[in-house]
């Protein structure tokens, strides 16, 4: 996954421009894209909150930074209605992440309804 972002120097606002792979990931990440008003009349796309967990994952398995972890709880905390967990359980494991998104699961209060990946074993 290739990123770059731009941001606008007066109010701060930052918008990260993700390039997706041609596999089986990036596929479905641009078919579950949303669109979405950016500013005035711009119209942009906005990634899944499920992927945008997953490239979180991948980004904290690369570099080890607590910050993707902290994203990711309160991505959880805003969008956890949207996110479906069975679904993003099978691709943590596909995606060779599943063992972050186990300890971000056991993170999180005992009142969440997320589930962790289910073993294949």
């Amino acid at each position: 996954m290739l990123q770059f972002n731009v941001r606008h120097t007066t109010s701060g606002n930052k918008i990260d421009f993700i390039l997706v792979k041609n596999d089986e990931w990036g596929r479905l990440q641009f078919e579950r894209r949303r669109r979405v008003g950016i500013v005035g009349e711009a119209i942009g796309f906005a990634a899944h909150p499920e992927d945008v967990i997953l490239g979180k994952l991948l980004y904290c398995q690369e570099g080890g930074s607590d910050k993707h972890l902290r994203d990711i709880a309160g991505i959880l905390a805003i969008s956890h209605h949207l996110i479906d967990q069975q679904r993003l359980g099978e691709w943590a494991k596909k995606l060779g992440v599943a063992d972050i998104w186990q300890a971000v699961v056991s993170q999180q209060p005992a009142s969440s309804d997320l589930v962790p990946p289910t073993s294949t074993e």
